[in-house]
């Protein structure tokens, strides 16, 4: 099974030093796996904002899959936000950071006492990583992941919108077949009009910018004249 190389973290609020430990923790682990033969695991990535409305925005930028929420004896405020992160980020594993709560408050899926505790921190990290692998898709280079809508390739890593994750989704789980036009634009788009399918044009053209060394002249997303689409990245990876 395919693993991501890159598990971002966003952390929402307004404590400095618990920030700080986090980040020690965090950078850590990964000069630890940089420098060491471990089996593969993730890098991690932290981002860290001091409110709601700056942590809605950064998740739109780059797609969170884990994301932890400070939380005092009172986590009403916090139901709507998470919500609202769940809705947008159905994969996402939301954590509360708290010194008094014991059990897991409702809408997150885990809790991180302070002090922080390190067994703990990278005991939820590591189930966030398995639940992320789940919603991994893998052709040779290509890697996709359905849960944070981002797609590794020959030319980097980049960030989709649900439309555009969408269609590589199915084009990958149809890897090497042909997937007809008005299969896409009923699947994706939810219509079987076919007179102007111009916006499919504009996500295949950004699909091959992504993962072809030749936009112009594609080697892997290939135009099957009068039907449709094949993606066929193959399996090698280099």
């Amino acid at each position: 099974m395919p693993t991501d190389p890159l598990l971002r973290i966003l952390y929402v609020g307004r404590k400095p030093k618990l920030v700080e430990s986090l980040c020690a923790l965090l950078k850590q682990h990964n000069l630890e796996l940089l420098q060491g033969d471990a089996p593969p695991r993730p890098i991690f990535e932290l981002a860290a904002v001091a409110n709601q409305q700056l942590a809605v925005e950064a998740a739109r930028q780059a797609p969170p899959a884990v994301v932890m929420v400070e939380l005092e004896r009172k986590s009403a405020s916090r139901v709507r936000f998470c919500e609202m992160m769940r809705n947008r980020l159905p994969t996402v594993t939301l954590v509360a950071v708290t010194p008094a709560l014991p059990e897991i408050p409702p809408h997150f899926d885990g809790v991180i006492h302070v002090p922080l505790v390190e067994q703990q921190v990278f005991g939820l990290l590591e189930t966030a990583q398995n639940r992320c692998t789940g919603y991994l898709l893998q052709h040779g280079a290509l890697v996709l992941n359905i849960a944070t809508r981002t797609v590794t390739t020959p030319n980097g890593k980049h960030i989709m919108t649900p439309k555009q994750c969408a269609l590589l989704q199915m084009l990958m789980e149809n890897h090497d077949k042909v997937v007809s036009r008005r299969d896409i634009m009923q699947s994706i788009w939810e219509t079987s009009y076919l007179e102007d399918t111009r916006t499919l044009d504009v996500h295949i053209r950004w699909l091959r910018q992504c993962i072809e060394s030749d936009p112009s002249n594609p080697a892997y997303l290939k135009t099957v004249r009068g039907i449709g689409y094949r993606l066929s990245v193959g399996d090698e990876v280099s």
